[in-house]
């Protein structure tokens, strides 16, 4: 509230000072003159307020009132707005004849300075020692409410005249306060307004509150991140975004706060829009009054979500990371040799066995320096801080006990200039390792390089618990990992097949007790077959348990180059029938030829003949026709066969698989129907078009049809199908297969089945497949076996479509 006091002594005006001088002696008519034209002078006051504040019109309508009813005081006050001040003020006159003027203005100002709701409109009071009546007029205006107080010591008041001017007076001050008042709100909006803009053009959450803490503002960013309406932030209702766990602490520092009005901060999550929690620090500072009151809250909050998460994880890592070093008896240094400064991390305080109180320095580690070690270590020192060198050494630290530790020392320039290198690194106590390796060194040597040159691996199986041990050699030989605890199981996997039976039966001959004698099994190692040979031998130990020590010996290279001789031996062998093989086909198919063109010329004399006497022997000459035409193809077929055993030019050309299938399935009918097997043929009737050799790809058909008519040689009549197939493939190429229900594929085999004179036949030469995958890969496309399930195999080749990039454009007179 604030009050302001005038004393007049009737001075403003000298008007109006002889005018109420002389007020005694008006007649009636006098003095309503004297009312009117004193209702006038207030009436015409407004155009004297124009630009005027609150507090300056209600004091200029107290000047001039208080004069004009000859009064001794007039009390304007005014409630404003929930949250604003009361504004009063006060006006005396000139208190002539009071002893205690002083004590009557108190009196006055303590009397209307409070509650003054309950008080009489119109009454007579003792104030300082002196009566008094005073007069009550109430005032209303724009949302303000207020009251005018005019009170005298004289007993006529108030009389007709004062009643009226009072109330004239109250109405235009009610009119002049929701003016000002107008005034200063619509100000108030343009302040509030340009406000809110740069508030919300700070890139932070903003906002403001009352003296009791509730929230009357918040700018964009604030309600943008909340998801709400100011409706819905306002008071205390943006509070039911806090974290349930985070809403109670900030709610208590909020409350002290305003209790203490000092600044303050905290941090609590604050919920999204999309209903995520981030960390935010608040921020809070107080506006006071001139009396020192808190008139307003002003805040922020700033998102330190990353930084919160990025402390936690330092903090987590930091945790990590000395209990780390402590675990692996590790310290890290830092060292700037320019500025001498060196930071010890405290793992790296227990290494060098100083106390943490204790400032590193170089000459600290030099002092600790093993003496045979000192000059070693002091020259790598000097390199590292005049050239800059990393350090990365092995030396002893003699303790003042007389301990010997040995250290790891790694330290990393990181110095961008060379003129002023940097360290960072770590120093790891390395004793125990270093008396164990030493311990070990000697033996493990031996062992191992004896293991090594031989290519032998020891074990040891403790029979009652079968627990197993091998050495790292072992552990190669069988391709183990040297960490992976090794069982049974393990090794079961790596035998090969037909062997594990043989190393069941040896393992139930230790497990009864008996001794176990040398034997060779065969290992599968990531695809690669090893022959190994096994010793091993019981030993008996005190306490009734039993233990068989042995080694096991790689010999794949011996049996490898055993089996290698053998393999060339007969590959030989093979190679000098199939270099005959071309000039063997060649003069079989020109014998053969001979008689079938003597047929071909008897047949056309015989067809003369006929054709001249008797004449119109119809019948027999279409039987020469026939026999010419059939003649015919047996020599096509012979010429066909010709040209596969010859060397010659390939021909490229676009070609109908199913065609060329066609014509080898018929140079094929008569043996398939003499060995009573059954061929179905599933021809795609939308197979494009490829590119290549017509009698090549014939002759890989050939082949893989003749494989499955062999490969059913024992099987029952009834039993023998093939199926051969096409179909087009979804990248553009063209895919054939030949299925039967012969012997079927052993798995070992299959990857040798396309090697040169590689069979599976009793009399085969192994090159037919052989020269079909030659033929098939230049015509860029691939071919393939696979075992069928219930008997039976399935050989298949795919080539690429004509248009496709990997078709053969010219291909070599020969497949390889």
């Amino acid at each position: 509230m604030t009050t302001n006091s005038t004393d007049s002594i009737h001075s403003h005006d000298p008007v109006l000072a002889r005018h109420a001088a002389k007020a005694t002696a008006m007649s009636d008519g006098d003095r309503l003159r004297r009312c009117i034209n004193d209702i006038l002078a207030i009436t015409d006051l407004p155009t004297k307020w124009l630009g005027l504040g609150l507090e300056d019109i209600c004091q200029r309508l107290l000047d001039v009132v208080g004069p004009l009813l000859n009064v001794d005081f007039l009390i304007l006050r005014i409630a404003l707005r929930e949250g604003e001040q009361d504004t009063q003020i006060a006006w005396f006159g000139n208190l002539a004849g009071l002893e205690n003027s002083t004590g009557f203005r108190h009196s006055v100002t303590s009397m209307f300075g409070g509650v003054i709701s309950a008080l009489s409109q119109e009454t007579a009071v003792q104030l300082g020692g002196a009566r008094c009546s005073y007069v009550l007029e109430k005032l209303e205006a724009n949302g303000a409410k207020g009251l005018l107080v005019a009170g005298s010591r004289a007993t006529s008041f108030p009389d007709e005249h004062d009643r009226p001017l009072l109330r004239v007076a109250a109405n235009q001050a009610a009119s002049a306060i929701g003016e000002a008042l107008r005034f200063r709100e619509d100000a108030h909006a343009g302040i509030l307004s340009d406000r809110n803009k740069i508030v919300d053009a700070i890139p932070v959450m903003a906002w403001s509150c009352l003296p009791n803490g509730s929230a009357d503002y918040f700018n964009m960013h604030f309600l943008a991140y909340l998801g709400i309406t100011t409706e819905e932030a306002v008071g205390w209702k943006w509070m039911s975004a806090l974290h349930p766990d985070d809403a109670e602490q900030l709610k208590g520092i909020w409350l002290e706060l305003l209790k203490s009005g000092r600044r303050g901060e905290a941090e609590a999550r604050l919920r999204r829009s999309d209903g995520e929690y981030r960390w935010f620090l608040f921020r809070a500072n107080p506006v006071f009054a001139e009396d020192g009151s808190v008139v307003r809250w002003y805040g922020t909050n700033t998102d330190i979500d990353d930084r919160k998460r990025a402390e936690e994880e330092l903090r987590r890592t930091a945790a990590f990371l000395e209990q780390g070093q402590r675990l692996t008896q590790t310290g890290s240094v830092w060292w700037k040799p320019s500025s001498g400064q060196i930071y010890w991390s405290d793992g790296a305080y227990r290494v060098a066995g100083y106390p943490v109180t204790q400032k590193p320095t170089v000459n600290l580690i030099l002092d600790r320096c093993h003496p045979e070690d000192l000059p070693m270590v002091r020259e790598i020192v000097n390199r590292a801080i005049y050239d800059g060198t990393n350090m990365d050494l092995e030396h002893r630290l003699l303790l003042p006990d007389g301990e010997i530790k040995y250290v790891h020392v790694v330290l990393q320039n990181i110095s961008s200039d060379a003129g002023d290198p940097e360290f960072i690194g770590a120093v790891t106590d390395i004793t125990g390792r270093t008396i164990a390796d030493k311990k070990l060194r000697r033996s493990d040597v031996l062992l191992a390089e004896g293991q090594r040159i031989s290519m032998t691996g020891t074990f040891s199986w403790k029979v009652d618990s079968d627990e197993l041990a091998f050495s790292d050699e072992l552990n190669r030989i069988f391709g183990f990992d040297p960490d992976v605890v090794v069982d049974f199981d393990r090794i079961a996997a790596r035998v090969y097949e037909e062997d594990l039976e043989l190393l069941a039966k040896k393992m139930a001959e230790v497990r009864l007790g008996g001794d176990n004698p040398d034997y060779d099994i065969r290992l599968l190692v990531d695809g690669r077959i090893k022959y190994v040979r096994v010793v091993g031998r019981i030993v008996r130990h005190l306490d009734g348990t039993s233990e068989c020590i042995g080694a096991v010996q790689d010999v794949s290279a011996q049996r490898l180059a055993e089996q290698a001789r053998d393999r060339l031996r007969s590959e030989l062998a093979q190679l000098a029938r199939v270099m005959s093989l071309s000039t063997v086909a060649a003069s079989i198919a020109h014998e053969v030829n001979q008689p079938l063109a003597g047929i071909i010329t008897n047949a056309s004399t015989s067809l003369r003949m006929l054709a001249e006497t008797p004449p119109n022997v119809s019948g027999a000459i279409e039987t020469a026709r026939r026999t010419i035409r059939d003649v015919n193809r047996a020599a096509d077929v012979i010429v066909r066969l010709r040209t596969l055993f010859k060397r010659g030019v390939a021909t490229i050309e676009p070609l109908d698989l199913n065609a060329a299938a066609r014509e080898v399935i018929a140079l094929l009918t008569n043996d398939m129907q003499r060995s009573r097997i059954s061929l179905h043929s599933e021809f795609s009737g939308e197979l494009p078009l490829i590119v290549g050799d017509r009698v090549q790809l014939q002759q890989v058909v050939m082949n893989l049809l003749r494989n499955s008519i062999d490969a059913m040689a024992e099987n029952s009549p009834s039993s023998r199908k093939i199926v051969i197939r096409t179909e087009p493939e979804d990248d553009g190429g063209v895919q054939l297969t030949v299925t039967d229900t012969g012997s079927g594929l052993a798995t070992p085999e299959i990857e040798r089945l396309f090697d040169p004179f590689h069979t599976t036949k009793l009399y085969g030469m192994g090159i037919g497949l052989s020269v079909s995958r030659s033929i098939v890969e230049a015509h860029g496309g691939r071919i393939w076996a696979a075992p069928v399930s219930g008997g039976g195999a399935m050989f298949g080749f795919w080539i690429p479509g004509r248009d496709k990039p990997n078709s053969p454009s010219a291909m070599k007179a020969d497949p390889p």
